[in-house]
């Protein structure tokens, strides 16, 4: 006899398997009330240039979510899609990280610290020897970058520019 789950006990299956009461609801700098807002990755962030900007309705745990396309300028047809949620907490910044992870067909994706890729709070990176996809969450941010390439195309770059921008605004907000 199969074992029929529900969306919740399969979420739940997921969430142990990703570790997440480990990780949930805390950051690297330890400040769990950060909210960045409209942040932007622009053209210029990265060596890819951003081609396509579109805003995609956000669920309830999100006040917006922008959708880049990017592509290399050397003409090499390199493209990186990236999804920039931002949640509206800390925590539901790591609600909307498994709800993406739920996606994959991946059992579990290994972490980004495993790869030699240190961005966000929490980060899952993909299998194989470069990362074709990252997911990241910092603060109150949930970053998606993922290759659209036919050729693998690592996304580290793209990773690390937008955790930058995080940080940047992240500093610029504190007092003093």
């Amino acid at each position: 006899m199969s074992e029929k789950f529900s969306e919740e006990a399969y979420r739940e299956r997921v969430k142990q398997n990703y570790d997440f009461y480990q990780w949930a609801g805390h950051t690297r700098e330890g400040d769990r009330n950060v909210k960045i807002s409209g942040l932007l990755l622009p053209s210029t962030a990265t060596a890819f240039q951003v081609i396509e900007k579109e805003e995609l309705t956000p669920s309830s745990r999100q006040n917006r979510v922008t959708r880049y396309v990017c592509v290399s300028p050397t003409g090499d047809n390199r493209r990186i899609i990236t999804t920039v949620f931002e949640c509206t907490s800390v925590d539901d910044a790591h609600e909307t990280l498994i709800d993406v992870v739920m996606t994959y067909m991946a059992p579990k994706l290994p972490k980004c610290e495993t790869k030699n890729l240190t961005v966000g709070d929490v980060c899952f990176g993909s299998h194989g020897t470069l990362n074709l996809s990252v997911i990241f969450a910092r603060f109150n941010i949930l970053s998606e970058i993922k290759s659209a390439t036919p050729g693998p195309t690592s996304v580290d770059e793209i990773a690390r520019a937008v955790d930058s921008l995080i940080l940047n605004q992240y500093r610029a907000i504190q007092p003093g």
